[in-house]
Parts: C-alpha cells; sequence; structure tokens
C-alpha cells in the first residue's frame, strides 16, 4: 500500500512539474530580420510551419523530440505563417493542445517577396522549411524532417 501511494505521489509530481505549453508571440519583419542576424551561442533551428499545413503538423514532434534531447546545444525557434487573427482562435491553443515547449512566433509580415530572401533567396514560399544556423555557417533546408535526418542534419553543424 505504501509503495502505490509514494507511486501516485511520484507521478503527481512529475505531472505537475511539466512545463507549460509555449505561447506564440507576434514578431514584425524588423524582430524577424534582428532574429535572424543575431549570433547565438547555441546552434539556431528555425522551422517555418502553419496550423493549415498538414505535413507541418506531422512533422512538429520532430523539433520537439529534437529539443528534448539536445536542448543544452540547440535553440529550437518555430515560425508559424498563421494569419495573426488566428493567434488565439487557432495558433496558442494549438500549441496548449499538442503542448509544444519550442519557442514560437506568428510572423506578422503580409509581404513574403520582402522577408523570404532574408532565409534564403531561393526558397520559393512552401512550408514547411528549416534553417539550421551556427556561428561559422547556416543551411536551407527545404523538406519535411524525419527525426533521424533532423539529427543528422544538426550533427553537421556539432
Amino acid at each position: 500500500m505504501k509503495n502505490t501511494i509514494l507511486l501516485l505521489c511520484v507521478c503527481a509530481f512529475i505531472s505537475c512539474a511539466q512545463q507549460p505549453a509555449s505561447q506564440a508571440t507576434v514578431i514584425k519583419r524588423d524582430g524577424f530580420q534582428k532574429m535572424l542576424e543575431t549570433p547565438k551561442e547555441k546552434i539556431q533551428i528555425i522551422n517555418f510551419w502553419a496550423t493549415w499545413c498538414a505535413p507541418c503538423i506531422e512533422e512538429l514532434p520532430v523539433f520537439e523530440r529534437l529539443l528534448a534531447n539536445y536542448g543544452d546545444e540547440v535553440e529550437v525557434t518555430l515560425i508559424s505563417l498563421d494569419d495573426v487573427d488566428k493567434l488565439d482562435t487557432k495558433v496558442n491553443p494549438f500549441l496548449t493542445k499538442e503542448n509544444i515547449q519550442a519557442t514560437v512566433y506568428l510572423l506578422d509580415d503580409p509581404y513574403a517577396a520582402e522577408w523570404i530572401p532574408m532565409v534564403d533567396a531561393h526558397w520559393d514560399g512552401a512550408i514547411p522549411v528549416t534553417l539550421i544556423k551556427s556561428s561559422t555557417k547556416s543551411r536551407f533546408y527545404n523538406q519535411e524532417f524525419t527525426y533521424g535526418e533532423l539529427e543528422k542534419a544538426l550533427k553537421t553543424f556539432m
């Protein structure tokens, strides 16, 4: 009986200790540009996604798993391309439901032709895509990742 009570207490503690889900912060082009240009100590993994993009949604657990496994070495940032008026009705409820822990921004800039080249000159605007950056190099991935593929890409930066 004591072991059962102890087990229940440990389970309750673990569930209470879980971090709350991230909530998206709206970012304008100047903040987005600064985020891209500011050197970081950790390797940056920046994924572009939207709640209406099925491949993006399927891929998000890959970034969450990578963050859980490499959080001391990487900074995972998710850039939502949802409309800003969907922040409270779609984006943040989704983040809560899926318990997303990565940092999330919603890019509020309707002029994609102007900000897309900041990420990669060859990007056609299709998502999901990912940018991985370190202090010495940067690589754009125009693909959906599996965990193994993302981990392999990350290791080329370590």
